[in-house]
C-alpha cells in the first residue's frame, strides 16, 4: 500500500521509528559489532555493485536533476538555520569540507565515489590549479561530469569509470576525499590500503559517512522487513562513529559530527522537490521501467524512512561523521 502512495505520511513515519528502534536493539551489543568488524577485515572490497547500481546509481540522471538540489549533491547538507535554502546548503556543508580537510589550491585530489560530481566540479571551479580525479563506477555519473566540465570548460578535472575492487590509478595524491561511499563497502581494510598507496608522503585522507553512535550492522535482507535493503541498499553497511579506530593503515587526526537532523532536514527537502515535480518524474520513469507510479511512491518512501530515521532522539543516535586521517609509517 505505502508504495502506492495509500498509507498516509504521519502513519509512515511512526512505523519506521518503531523499526528503526527495533532493528537497534537487535544490533546493539557488543558480539554483533564485533563480527561486523571482522568481517571489514576480509573479502572484496565492494558487494553487490551490480545491484547498488541498478538501485541508486543507474536510475536515470533526469530523475535526479528533477529530485536533488542545484549541485546534484546526493548527500547529507548543512542548514544554517529554517530560511536556509537546499542550494545554500549544498554549498555550505562542501565549504566544511575544504577547511576540515585542508584542501588548498594546486593539490591533486582524487574524489573517489564521486556520485553526480557535486564535490568535483565545486573545487574544479574554486580551485582552478588543482588537479581532481574523479572516480565512480556509474558510467550515467561519469558522462554527466564530463558533460558538465564541458559545458563550464573545467580543463583540471579528469572522471573516470572505475570500480573499487579493481581500483587503478597511476597518480598520487595530496587529498583522497570520500562521502559516503564506505557505506557501501565491505572490506575497509583493503580499500584503505589501497588509498594509503595513492597518497604522497604527506597526503590525507578525509571522509564523511553516516553512521551510528556507537554499534555497526550491515543491510542485509533476510525477509519482508528489510525493504530498504531489497530497494536500495543491498550490500550496503551502518558504519558505528568509531569504525576507523579498528583498521591500523591509518591514524584518525581529527573527527567531527553532524547532528542527524541536518540528514533529517536534507531529505525532507528532496522530498518536496520529488512531491512538486511529480508528473515529470513519471515521465522520466515511464522511459525505464514497467511501472512508474511505484517506482515514484518507492522513491517517496525512501525519503521519508531516511528522515525520520536521522531524526530519532533529536538526531544524535544516527548522524554523520567527518573523519581526517593519515597513514601510519
Amino acid at each position: 500500500m505505502a508504495e502506492r502512495g495509500l498509507v498516509p505520511d504521519s502513519l509512515l513515519r511512526l512505523f519506521i521509528k518503531r523499526f528503526s528502534l527495533s532493528r537497534l536493539t537487535e544490533a546493539n551489543n557488543d558480539d554483533a559489532k564485533r563480527s561486523v568488524i571482522d568481517g571489514l577485515n576480509n573479502g572484496p572490497i565492494a558487494e553487490n555493485t551490480i545491484d547498488a547500481n541498478e538501485q541508486h546509481y543507474e536510475v536515470p540522471a533526469e530523475y535526479f536533476k528533477a529530485a536533488l538540489g542545484p549541485r546534484l549533491k546526493y548527500s547529507c547538507c548543512w542548514f544554517d538555520d529554517e530560511n536556509t535554502s537546499l542550494g545554500e546548503a549544498e554549498k555550505k556543508m562542501m565549504e566544511s569540507y575544504l577547511e576540515r580537510a585542508k584542501i588548498e589550491d594546486g593539490q591533486t585530489i582524487l574524489d573517489l565515489g564521486c556520485g553526480w560530481g557535486s564535490l568535483s566540479i565545486f573545487l574544479a571551479e574554486r580551485f582552478p590549479n588543482c588537479t581532481i580525479y574523479s572516480v565512480s563506477n556509474s558510467s550515467d555519473q561519469i558522462e554527466h561530469i564530463k558533460k558538465t566540465a564541458r559545458d563550464k570548460n573545467l580543463k583540471n578535472l579528469h572522471p573516470e569509470v572505475q570500480d573499487v575492487n579493481s581500483l587503478s590509478l597511476i597518480e598520487k595524491f595530496d587529498r583522497v576525499v570520500s562521502i559516503e561511499m564506505f557505506e557501501h563497502m565491505r572490506n575497509y581494510k583493503a580499500l584503505l590500503q589501497k588509498i594509503k598507496h595513492l597518497l604522497k608522503p604527506d597526503g590525507l585522507l578525509f571522509i564523511h559517512i553516516f553512521c551510528h553512535k556507537t554499534t555497526a550492522y550491515l543491510y542485509e535482507e533476510s525477509g519482508e522487513k528489510d525493504w530498504m535493503t531489497r530497494n536500495f541498499f543491498r550490500g550496503g553497511i551502518m558504519p558505528s562513529n568509531d569504525i576507523f579506530s579498528y583498521f591500523g593503515d591509518f591514524q584518525v587526526n581529527q573527527t567531527w559530527t553532524v547532528n542527524g537532523t541536518q540528514y533529517s532536514r536534507t531529505l525532507d527537502e528532496w522530498l518536496n522537490i520529488h512531491d512538486q515535480s511529480k508528473e515529470r518524474i513519471i515521465d522520466i520513469f515511464r522511459n525505464h521501467y514497467h511501472n512508474p507510479s511505484i517506482h515514484f511512491y518507492r522513491w517517496r518512501l525512501f525519503y521519508i524512512a531516511c528522515s525520520e530515521f536521522f531524526s530519532i532522539n533529536q538526531g544524535e543516535e544516527w548522524f554523520v561523521s567527518h573523519y581526517l586521517l593519515s597513514p601510519k609509517e
